[in-house]
């Protein structure tokens, strides 16, 4: 009796402990939405746009239903709402593609539901040969990912219209209407563009790169612990990684915003978000490089004998830190002579470390693969910081 006792307590301490934990779901969850509107109402930012789309979005639906209940049967009225909202994208180009694809896929199906109930009528296996054929034709690479409404929409036509013209004729309306009620919608009242969102996003990035570089210079220095040092610069390496996927994806999102954008043209914005993209490719050779070198440092700081060149190692890499700090990323250097003067000064560096490397005897066939993979990648990191300077400071003198 004592032990039903016990488990009863203990299994309505499960449900509470339950209880509690899905309450404290649902306050994040509201607390979070609460927080996008904030963010939403406090300045322009993507939680703007966001909210923005959703409030056009729910506008576009309410127009295209009154509409097609003014023009259309009722039968066919629900696809004009829907139509809109799949309009709806978070940028014109978007929606404007998604738009004429989804027309496209709506005329494959309803050609062949109306090729089957002229011909053959509505039966099993015509219903069954209809879906393989329109599941061929979403296979369509010029439908993208509005492929898969070939076969919804032919299904639709056929099983619930019957394959008749007429009603095949109405659905076309139908959407037609959601279509032209959410690109209006769009038009209207455009997302910002926020070329500058992207570009602050991508000096962060460099940023971080920079502090990655210091900190390799104090590790070859010896400041820091040696224990776990590999596993700490794997974790690092990967972080900036994940960093510059994450910011080429906002640039990318950004160019495609720009595009048939009314409230900004694309000749305004192409040059700094082409610019953010060579940084961001730069930074991630970068990040290679870095993880090379880090590698490598593990293994070279266990001797004893190499206090010389890793002094003259990690000199180099404040000078190729110093360096990135002065190209500016993305918008490029301001004075291209000093950011030269830093990249001498590290190539000075480099020449003293691979002297001390040749006095100290480190250039064998058993220390080279170490210590000349750390000059390899240290080199690699200035001609890459080099290069993209060269190519940028050319435009940004005559700005």
């Amino acid at each position: 009796m004592a032990e039903r006792d016990v488990r009863a307590v203990s299994g309505g301490g499960e449900v509470a402990h339950r209880i509690g934990s899905a309450g404290a779901w649902c306050r994040r969850q509201v607390q979070a939405r609460w927080q996008f509107v904030c963010r939403a109402v406090r300045g322009p930012g993507e939680e703007r746009d966001g909210l923005l789309l959703q409030c056009k979005g729910a506008a576009a639906a309410a127009v295209a239903w009154c509409v097609a209940a003014w023009l259309l049967p009722p039968t066919v009225r629900a696809f004009a709402p829907f139509t809109a909202l799949l309009a709806l994208q978070s940028t014109v180009y978007r929606s404007l593609w998604d738009s004429v694809q989804y027309l496209g896929a709506m005329a494959l199906g309803t050609a062949g539901a109306a090729a089957f109930g002229s011909t053959v009528g509505v039966h099993v296996w015509s219903v069954g040969a209809l879906a393989f054929i329109a599941l061929i034709g979403a296979r369509s690479q010029l439908l993208g990912r509005q492929g898969a409404q070939v076969p919804v929409v032919a299904l639709f036509a056929f099983a619930g219209g019957g394959g008749e013209i007429d009603y095949i004729g109405h659905l076309v309306a139908a959407a037609s209407i959601g279509v032209c009620c959410g690109l209006v919608a769009h038009f209207a009242v455009a997302p910002s563009p926020h070329t500058e969102t992207a570009q602050h996003m991508t000096a962060d990035l460099a940023a971080y790169a920079q502090s990655l570089l210091r900190a390799l210079a104090r590790t070859a220095e010896g400041e820091t612990a040696e224990e776990n040092a590999q596993e700490d610069w794997a974790r690092r390496s990967e972080e900036l990684a994940t960093r510059a996927v994450r910011v080429r994806a906002a640039v990318d999102r950004e160019q495609e915003n720009t595009r048939l954008n009314p409230r900004r043209p694309w000749s305004s914005a192409g040059e700094p978000l082409h610019r953010c993209h060579e940084a961001i490719s730069m930074i991630e050779r970068l990040g290679t490089h870095i993880r090379s070198t880090a590698r490598a440092l593990t293994h070279a700081r266990r001797a004893p004998e190499t206090g010389k060149v890793l002094t003259s190692y990690a000199r180099m890499l404040d000078g190729a830190a110093d360096a990135l700090e002065c190209l500016r990323l993305p918008q490029g250097p301001q004075d291209a002579d000093r950011l030269r003067g830093h990249i001498e000064d590290a190539m000075h560096r480099y020449h003293d470390a691979t002297t001390a490397v040749r006095q100290d005897r480190l250039d064998t066939p058993g220390a080279w693969p170490v210590y000349g993979t750390a000059l390899t990648e240290a080199v690699r990191i200035l001609e890459e910081i080099e290069h993209l300077g060269n190519r940028t400071s050319e435009p940004c003198r005559s700005e």
